[in-house]
């Protein structure tokens, strides 16, 4: 796995990755046939495994691609092995177990296989067939439809006793009744089924699916409350950005339309992050609305690489094992206020490349559409932040052959990106500025004195408040301005 391919060239390793889920969901089938841990509690789901393995190669495709069956996949892998072979639960296992709210594998692992009835449900709407399913599939509301547009909205447990065509037959509070898109709607909290927007560019399609994100661990209030058509009216600026996406850094649009599926947006006020991606939901990530079409080209990016980065290491690790088990394993980044695992420094470092050059080439181009100090704040503050997070993954990461090399590429890119700050005449002496949740420019704030900060400043004063372990005490030396 060489450190060119790792950055941007091989859109294989996307194929990969879906193979391999498939892979893993045939071996899941092959060990309960074979092992029985249910004691025949798992005939239904040999049974519907047999009708989704039978499906159009083109739709079984669809929906095996939808970010959930990852998510689907690598649990239902986890806990069949826990209940064949009992020992400690692993980290991340133990906590969807908890979410379960149980710790006996075969429980457990009966509770995960009946979600995979929504990967028939999604089989049966697009083929537009009509089933009813021997127990019903007991779930929360909202949840996702995978490999449609289509989701589940309202509030509390559902079961789904059948599909026919696009109607579901549930019951809710001992209710019995069949949804239909666009039915009437009783309250917030009444079961519901609706088609979610997609935003095009040229050939590129996105859904804008919240509810994919409604699965056991990931925390999905900061959708909960928002209208039904708040992601609709998203649609103006996802594509707006997407437009200056192809213009300055058109690579990143072509890697999107072999990865991204699923974009949610939020308020930028809700939840404790702004922009987030999750390692289990590859293709789908999170985006706070801030109303700057610049700023969202600008995270549109980011999240691509987060995910790209999940993706690659899908392949093999890149870091050693413990070599960021060091001071707790808390380290200084640029980009956070909290202290960070070495892992989430060589993300940001790997996401910030492509931002900064797409950064660079605003700049280059001298675009009308933003306003010149804010893109210089973000492509000077883009390659000070970098040069930091390289110095922390020197001093303190140790990396596998594969790392290495990757590593090598990003310290070279890193330096050409310090070289071409000084040709294009961005200084770090110029005014700090941030954007806004309502999109407006605004400076970054004032020193003491009175003046307002720099970017170097600006720089300086972060290290200052939130490196507590003092890791960066050579800031200066480290970011090298000479």
């Amino acid at each position: 796995m060489d450190a060119q391919t790792i950055l941007w060239t091989d859109s294989d390793v996307y194929q990969r990755r879906y193979e391999k889920t498939a892979t893993a969901l045939m071996a899941v089938e092959r060990a309960l046939r074979a092992r029985r841990p249910l004691a025949g509690g798992e005939d239904e789901f040999l049974s519907l495994y047999a009708v989704l393995a039978a499906a159009d190669p083109d739709t079984f495709t669809a929906i095996w691609e939808d970010p959930f069956a990852y998510f689907w996949t690598r649990f239902a892998y986890e806990i069949a092995g826990w209940c064949l072979n009992p020992e400690p639960l692993p980290a991340g296992l133990k906590n969807y177990c908890e979410t379960l709210a149980t710790e006996e594998p075969q429980r457990a692992l009966a509770l995960h296989l009946e979600e995979f009835k929504k990967f028939i449900i999604a089989l049966d709407m697009k083929s537009g067939a009509t089933r009813r399913f021997d127990a019903p599939l007991r779930t929360t509301l909202p949840f996702s439809i995978p490999g449609t547009r289509f989701s589940m909205l309202g509030r509390g447990p559902l079961s789904v006793t059948g599909v026919s065509d696009t109607t579901l037959e549930v019951v809710h509070e001992g209710i019995t009744m069949r949804l239909v898109l666009g039915g009437a709607i009783s309250g917030p909290a009444a079961p519901r089924l609706v088609e979610r927007p997609t935003a095009r560019h040229g050939d590129f399609e996105v859904t804008l699916k919240p509810e994919t994100f409604c699965v056991p661990g990931i925390d999905a209030h900061a959708f909960l409350d928002l209208a039904d058509d708040y992601q609709q009216q998203q649609i103006p600026l996802l594509e707006d950005a997407l437009a200056l996406v192809e213009r300055y850094q058109p690579i990143a649009l072509e890697h999107m339309r072999e990865l991204v599926q699923v974009i949610a947006f939020k308020p930028a006020s809700s939840g404790n992050y702004s922009n987030v991606s999750f390692s289990d939901l590859p293709g789908a990530f999170i985006l706070s609305a801030v109303q700057q079409p610049y700023w969202m080209a600008d995270a549109l990016i980011h999240e691509l690489l987060h995910n790209r980065l999940f993706f690659v290491l899908d392949g093999g690790e890149i870091l050693e094992g413990s070599g960021d088990a060091t001071d707790g394993s808390e380290f200084y980044s640029p980009w956070r206020d909290d202290l960070r695992p070495l892992g989430g420094l060589l993300h940001a470092v790997y996401v910030y490349v492509g931002v900064c050059k797409f950064w660079f080439s605003v700049c280059a181009k001298g675009d009308p559409g933003v306003r010149r100090d804010y893109a210089e704040d973000q492509a000077v503050r883009a390659v000070l932040d970098l040069k930091i997070g390289i110095a922390q993954l020197r001093r303190h990461a140790t990396f596998t052959e594969a790392g290495a090399g990757l590593f090598k590429e990003l310290e070279r890119e890193v330096e050409s990106l310090t070289v071409a700050l000084r040709g294009l005449n961005l200084s770090p002496a110029a005014p700090a500025t941030i954007a806004r949740g309502n999109g407006e420019i605004v400076p970054f704030g004032v020193a003491a004195d009175g003046h307002r900060l720099s970017i170097l400043e600006s720089i300086l004063a972060h290290a200052e408040q939130y490196d507590v372990h003092r890791q960066c005490a050579d800031l200066l030396s480290i970011l090298n301005l000479q």
